[in-house]
């Protein structure tokens, strides 16, 4: 069973996330073209993945154990341009969001994307959830951070997020193909959509 955004709670602080990024500022905002390339988009492939996951979301970590290989071949073998939206249905996903940028801007490929998100999922079954604790956490496992300013990153996911995919669960694999637009949710229906790609 997937991730479902039921609770007050957890519908409280994904509101709190958008108002708190979403705000469009008239300076100190990268050029749209600029704020892209610390998207974190892997891949030239002609066909586009969008997945959705919270580090809080056990099933989102299975899920992404489990398809790892497959990104990976789907990427070498230029089938797939995949990017990796983190999704704040939790308290403290933001927090996490936010130190996933940072990593990326310190260091971009995917083999890292994914050792970065793999650490991430076990900083959050062990609970940590401050800033502090999260720093020291990724370079114990040998992740460095570059902060920089994240905010018209967070407006691009925001875009994604409540226009184009209306996403409200997780996990959440949007694939475009040809102008085709499909959705699938949850570990069996993501891994067997990514396989067919091969």
């Amino acid at each position: 069973m997937f991730f479902k955004k039921d609770a007050c709670k957890s519908l409280f602080f994904y509101l709190f996330f958008l108002l708190l990024f979403s705000i469009t500022l008239p300076h100190g905002i990268l050029a749209q073209e600029e704020e892209s390339k610390y998207l974190p988009t892997f891949g030239k492939g002609s066909i586009k993945i969008r997945l959705y996951t919270d580090y809080f979301c056990g099933p989102c970590d299975q899920l992404e154990a489990q398809i790892e290989g497959l990104l990976k071949t789907l990427t070498e073998k230029n089938i797939i341009t995949i990017t990796f939206i983190d999704v704040p249905f939790s308290q403290y996903s933001s927090i996490y969001v936010k130190h996933f940028l940072y990593a990326l801007n310190k260091k971009r490929s995917l083999d890292f994307a994914l050792k970065t998100r793999k650490v991430l999922f076990s900083a959050a079954k062990n609970r940590i959830v401050d800033a502090k604790g999260l720093t020291a956490y990724l370079n114990q496992n040998q992740i460095d951070i570059k902060p920089f300013d994240e905010k018209g990153v967070y407006q691009i996911f925001e875009n994604y997020l409540n226009k184009e995919d209306k996403i409200n669960v997780t996990p959440t694999c949007v694939i475009i193909e040809d102008e085709k637009k499909e959705f699938f949710k949850g570990i069996n229906d993501i891994t067997n959509a990514l396989k067919r790609l091969m």
